[in-house]
């Protein structure tokens, strides 16, 4: 889910022609199309963080031990 803060309170655009509207300054949506269109309008900002899939971190490698000969 992603939300989105724009500096007018009734801001609108459109998605695939299919008009979208935003209510007190805030839209939020589920939808990737209207999440790309709505990063692209300079006067809204997204006040989520996408969600980035966790890479498990690398264990690191044992020490070779060496013998004193």
């Amino acid at each position: 889910m992603a939300e989105f803060k724009s500096h007018y309170l009734s801001l609108g655009f459109y998605v695939n022609g299919e008009f979208h509207k935003f209510n007190d300054g805030r839209f939020v949506t589920e939808d990737d199309v209207a999440i790309e269109v709505l990063e692209s309008l300079v006067d809204v900002q997204r006040v989520d963080e996408p969600k980035a899939e966790a890479k498990p971190a690398a264990k690191p490698k044992a020490a070779r031990k060496t013998s004193a000969k």
